[in-house]
């Protein structure tokens, strides 16, 4: 990736991208006289509450404009689900949606003052859930019994959250993002009723702008999880072994979960909502500005607002890194982001992103173009386009069907700048996009109870979303004895999947030094860029290792 020749500060305006809405709204800007002049005298961007109408579900389904060869389906609408703001498949492949109905304000709270980022300063600091004031968001698990690609049943499985912006299932129990904590919910028999209260994991992220709170966790092909954290938060995060990591602004972070480390992957980006991990291992989120998003490598520091944000905290970034190059369409915003590495639409859409803009109620397709050491963004024909500004999409994730699953915020506002609590908290809408004439059944599957050769058959799947939860499944029940398996597949220089083959025996502690610097000469770059991370990830490499990463760097 090219450096900036110099340091540029972007003034950037508090971006009206609301990926969010409210509930039991504080009168801060009738109380506080700060405020009130703040929000009086405010120029924003963004779209305020107007009076179109919304649609029927049914009805809005025909506002859409299909790219050819494609088609949408409903999968799920209110009463069943509102504010949808996150969206994960578990094991199962069950879809886990996270309802973000209190924003904009956390329940119990009251805003003292702003700064002059519209940065909140609220009267006190929110307990952990279940405790204190409880907010209105919940967790709820859509289920298809019978395999024909239809969601019959729901369940709502956490409730009572209050600013909870993404959920996942897995390594026995929930992942819960509640900003200020990462929670996690022990379900040992897997019933999705949480054992006890949640532990909490890590404290003391930001609440001072509820559409950029810590956001999209993502389970990493090494066993981490990682998340993203928005434009205009602060953070002075601690686990119990990571103290009074700070920041301020944009980044990618991660927590491991037995280490109990925590640590800031990478910094920079735009209003930061989304990140995605590709087959590969690389690192991307959206953003909010004329870009597609940001490609973060380990360290790095991006292009970010430095008068808002600070200087890089990494001593050794000596200049910072843009956000993709776009050609195509450059209207603000592509927030939220996935990159299609399925199956079902492989032949054309492999590799590309896909990118919601609910600004303009489209979803953008964009090829990933090598250059130097990031991409640029090429722009091909979009998904989808809707004729009604209701349709706000504000995530997008490819399931396990290979199709790709959208989530509709579904309001006609778009602007989190006014402090007035008039969202269509009501509404909220599920879609699914498919080639036209697939039916999308599948045979039911299971793989948290699969038995470990076929979880090790799961690592030769063409879509990534199984290979990297069989990796996960492998690693979470420790089933040690696939390691003679997986090395035979790491080491098949024939296989196209040798990455996660590579993944697995990374979480289960097989690389032992041989096999990783056999693997260095392996011919996929990949593969050999994951043993140099795992390696670096260890802090500390044998003898042999450390010669065999010289003679690679050389």
């Amino acid at each position: 990736m090219s450096l900036s020749r110099r340091l540029r500060p972007v003034s950037l305006l508090v971006l009206a991208c609301s990926f969010a809405r409210a509930a039991d709204t504080p009168t801060a800007a009738a109380g506080n006289e700060d405020v009130r002049k703040i929000m009086e005298t405010f120029v924003g961007k963004g779209v305020q509450r107007d009076n179109t109408q919304p649609l029927p579900p049914a009805e809005a389904l025909k506002k859409f404009t299909m790219r050819e060869g494609f088609a949408i389906d409903l999968v799920a609408a209110e009463p069943a689900v509102t504010q949808p703001l996150y969206m994960s498949f578990d094991s199962r492949g069950r879809l886990w949606v996270t309802q973000y109905i209190q924003y904009q304000y956390p329940a119990g709270l009251k805003v003292v003052s702003y700064d002059q980022h519209l940065r909140a300063v609220f009267d006190k600091v929110p307990e952990p859930p279940p405790r204190g004031v409880k907010g209105a968001d919940k967790i709820t698990v859509f289920e298809d019994k019978d395999g024909d690609g239809t969601y019959e049943t729901h369940r709502d499985v956490i409730t009572g959250l209050n600013i909870a912006t993404a959920a996942i299932k897995g390594g026995g129990g929930i992942w819960v993002l509640n900003p200020p904590y990462l929670l996690f919910y022990p379900d040992a028999n897997d019933d999705d009723v949480p054992d006890g209260d949640p532990k909490v994991c890590l404290s003391g992220f930001g609440l001072e702008d509820t559409h950029s709170v810590a956001n999209s966790l993502a389970l990493g092909p090494d066993g981490w999880v990682y998340g993203a954290v928005g434009s205009t938060t602060t953070g002075n995060v601690s686990s119990r072994v990571s103290k009074n990591v700070t920041f301020v602004g944009q980044h990618i972070w991660r927590y491991h979960p037995e280490t109990e480390v925590f640590e800031i992957f990478a910094e920079g980006g735009g209003n930061t909502f989304s990140s995605e991990i590709d087959a590969q291992g690389r690192v991307f989120s959206g953003t909010n500005g004329g870009h597609r998003g940001m490609h973060y490598d380990q360290g790095m520091h991006g292009a970010k607002n430095f008068g808002k944000h600070g200087t890089p905290a990494n001593p050794y970034a000596f200049g910072y890194f843009e956000h993709m190059v776009t050609k195509g369409e450059n209207k603000r915003f592509s927030q939220a982001f996935c990159i299609y590495d399925g199956d079902l639409m492989a032949g054309e859409l492999g590799g590309r992103i896909i990118a919601p803009n609910s600004l303009h109620n489209l979803v953008y397709v964009s090829r990933r173009v090598p250059d130097t050491s990031t991409f640029q963004a090429v722009d091909d024909a979009p998904l989808l386009r809707s004729s009604d500004r209701w349709f706000r999409p504000v995530d997008a994730k490819v399931g396990p069907d290979g199709a790709i699953y959208l989530a509709d915020w579904y309001d006609t506002r778009l602007s989190h700048v006014s402090p007035i609590d008039d969202w269509s908290k009501q509404d909220g809408r599920i879609y699914r996009v498919r080639p036209t004439g697939a039916l999308l059944r599948r045979e039911k599957f299971d793989l948290h109870t699969a038995a470990p050769e076929a979880l090790v058959k799961y690592l030769q799947h063409p879509n990534k979303w199984f290979r990297r939860q069989a990796a996960l499944e492998l690693h979470w029940r420790k089933l040690t004895g696939t390691i003679p398996a997986l090395e035979q597949l790491a080491r098949d220089r024939a296989n196209p999947y040798a990455f996660d083959a590579v993944s697995a025996l990374d979480l289960l502690g097989g690389l032992r030094d041989a096999l990783v610097t056999e693997l260095l000469q392996h011919p996929d770059p990949y593969v050999r860029r994951w043993v140099v991370r795992t390696a670096g990830d260890d802090r500390a490499v044998a003898l042999p290792l450390a010669s065999a990463l010289v003679e690679l760097g050389a």
